[in-house]
């Protein structure tokens, strides 16, 4: 059992320096585990239909991280390379369910604290809409926009999370971006 001493020692480590103890050191494990678990959940629920698929692939990346964590080599950032298990996982999962239509979900809230009612109800409807434009996109540029701009990994971070080239990433971005802004303008919003 880890002591307040332990875990206020472990706040402080990096990420990489954890992974390099998670396979000996549940301590360390657990507080990556506790850093990434909104943000990898959150990732995965962007990429699903529901939420309790997206807790089953959640658990299921945390698990492979587990079982894998002798294999983080240090190269790269432990982010990406968790990342790069969540995007494994969810492809594994895309295969199984190829046939099944990708139901719109809801875009996970990032806004003001403190937002005025009207406010609340512009970015909700604005926020819906967006969403079930990214929603029709090709999974690859979902992938690649939520790991972007839901969960800010860099270029290079996904890059490496998704085994593409740093140029791929960047024309999916682009791809991803003309398709939204051109669906916006069909909509009439910018």
């Amino acid at each position: 059992m880890l002591t307040a001493s332990d875990e206020d020692e472990l706040c402080h480590l990096s990420d990489e320096h954890l992974a390099r103890r998670a396979d000996s050191d549940l301590g360390a494990f657990s507080e990556l585990y506790s850093r990434y678990l909104c943000r990898v959940y959150g990732f995965i629920r962007s990429q699903t239909p529901d939420a309790a698929s997206a807790e089953d692939l959640t658990a299921q990346t945390f698990f492979r991280a587990l079982s894998g964590a002798r294999s983080f080599s240090g190269e790269g950032s432990y982010r990406a390379w968790l990342f790069r298990i969540a995007h494994n996982t969810l492809a594994s999962w895309r295969v199984k369910h190829s046939r099944e239509p990708f139901a719109v979900g809801e875009l996970p809230d990032r806004t003001d604290p403190s937002p005025s009612p009207a406010s609340v109800v512009l970015a909700g409807e604005e926020r819906h809409v967006l969403w079930r434009l990214v929603a029709s996109l090709a999974p690859a540029q979902r992938e690649v926009l939520a790991l972007r701009y839901l969960e800010d990994l860099s270029t290079a971070e996904i890059a490496q999370a998704t085994c593409r080239s740093r140029g791929a990433v960047r024309i999916l971005l682009h791809r991803a971006h003309n398709a939204l802004r051109g669906a916006l303008e069909v909509k009439g919003l910018s």
